[in-house]
């Protein structure tokens, strides 16, 4: 079922919006209970997160993750240990919990890091920081009215998907 060319569905299953920057972050005005998804992914300036070695430091809320959102997960791809290790202790000490190696990933089982805009701010902000790398994040919103859209403080050119809810 198609709702037809420009015509504005009542709800989204789905938005996510990329490249955000820290102060970005922290201007979000979509309610906190709407965020199914954040990433906040480091990377070798000049070079973007997908054809460089970067690290990701991730999220899935209850409703997406069969661990029902108690774990933050950190993983390194082809990054050196120089950058790696100081973010690896920035994370541990930002995010707590119980930290286990899973697949190539670092794992922060019961982390006591409050999921808010502000805290993943802070934490892009000092993993940009301590690794003098380029940071941007992502971040996933679930089941948002199109009100909420129209009055979202996230440029639409940050939008990178979308999904009506078919009703």
């Amino acid at each position: 079922m198609s709702l037809g060319l420009g015509v504005e569905p009542n709800k989204y299953k789905m938005i996510s919006y990329n490249q955000l920057t820290p102060d970005e972050v922290q201007k979000v005005n979509y309610p906190i209970e709407k965020l199914v998804f954040w990433d906040v992914t480091a990377s070798l300036p000049g070079k973007s997160a997908s054809e460089a070695p970067h690290i990701s430091v991730y999220w899935y809320g209850p409703k997406v993750s069969s661990d029902k959102g108690f774990v933050i997960r950190m993983k390194s791809v082809k990054l050196e240990p120089k950058y790696v290790d100081p973010i690896g202790l920035i994370v541990a000490s930002k995010v707590g919990g119980t930290a286990s190696t899973k697949e190539g990933a670092t794992e922060y089982r019961n982390f006591t890091m409050k999921i808010s805009y502000s805290t993943i701010a802070d934490l892009a902000r000092l993993i940009e920081k301590s690794g003098k790398l380029a940071t941007e994040v992502t971040l996933e919103f679930g089941m948002v009215t199109k009100e909420e859209k129209a009055a979202s403080t996230i440029s639409k050119t940050k939008i990178l998907g979308e999904k009506p809810l078919q009703e």
